[in-house]
């Protein structure tokens, strides 16, 4: 068996038709039936089901598809490391990030990468998790990262750290504390909130109902950075990572409060294409925005 078997039955598989796959991988249709075919009279298995529409897979083709990619996977990260062995990591990678990310990690993981990566060019798209997941499957993107959620089978996960949620103020707020509060002691707070839409707002309305959280007025914004420019600027209060709150730490505009009883967490995964390797360009910027990301947590306490 070989990878190319491994590379275009995975390709038919996820394309659900030997046109749109041949396309993929650029190959012709009557190539990529005959290697599926090949390896199906081999092991004496049927991998697709075939039809004037597209294909479909069969049991055994799905149970394939995992083993398939994990094997695509482990070669690309073999070559990988041999690249970076070798000081011969170059290209192009393109990554998608949410605002959280690009306030306080990503400058110092810009200049880090550039310094060790010189021959590598990168890509930074900003956006929130349902339209970077749209991305990942339409191959715009080498990997993401967005809040931990249910991912598309068709997405690899898998967890870069975790983070914790804040309660945000502005410097004059009425609401005091000795560095963390209860939402649930509070009177009904006015919240600027992501939409139902983001995988965070989801999670918070989870976290408020179990523990019995009141609120009071809502707006809904999906965009982080005008959420603190209105915090600071009036009564309304906000939930935001910590990472994103790095400067705000020193509470001039703003206040940064710790959430208790229980802890608001925010998790990190990154996600790529179940089926297409990560580069060793893209496995490397990653390495250090994980790093920076772990400074960032250290720098919170």
């Amino acid at each position: 068996m070989k990878l190319q078997h491994l590379k275009y039955f995975v390709a038919v598989f996820e394309e659900g038709s030997f046109s749109a796959g041949a396309q993929r991988v650029n190959a012709t249709q009557s190539g990529l039936s005959m290697h599926v075919r090949q390896l199906e009279d081999r092991y004496q298995v049927q991998l697709l089901n075939r039809s004037s529409t597209g294909v479909t897979p069969t049991e055994v083709g799905s149970q394939f598809y995992q083993d398939a990619v994990r094997v695509l996977h482990a070669a690309t990260q073999a070559e990988a490391n041999l690249r970076a062995l070798s000081g011969m990591v170059t290209g192009h990678v393109t990554v998608g990030l949410m605002p959280t990310f690009t306030r306080a990690v990503l400058g110092p993981a810009i200049l880090r990468f550039a310094e060790e990566f010189p021959n590598v060019k990168v890509t930074v798209r900003e956006a929130y998790s349902g339209e970077l997941s749209r991305q990942i499957l339409a191959g715009e993107l080498d990997f993401a990262i967005v809040p931990a959620f249910d991912a598309d089978v068709r997405l690899r996960a898998c967890v870069m750290g975790s983070d914790k949620e804040y309660l945000v103020v502005s410097a004059n707020s009425s609401i005091r504390s000795s560095g963390s509060v209860r939402l649930a002691d509070l009177p009904p707070l006015d919240l600027i909130l992501p939409s139902r839409e983001n995988a965070r707002r989801r999670k918070m309305e989870q976290y408020f109902a179990s523990n019995g959280i009141e609120t009071g007025r809502l707006i809904e914004l999906d965009s982080m950075f005008t959420s603190i420019d209105l915090v600071a600027r009036s009564d309304w209060v906000t939930i935001l990572p910590g990472i994103l709150c790095l400067p705000d730490l020193g509470g001039r505009r703003r206040r940064v409060i710790s959430i208790r009883g229980p802890e608001l967490t925010a998790d990190y995964i990154r996600i790529e294409p179940m089926s297409v390797p990560l580069s060793a360009s893209g496995q490397a910027f990653y390495r250090v925005l994980k790093d920076e990301l772990e400074i960032a947590l250290a720098d919170l306490g």
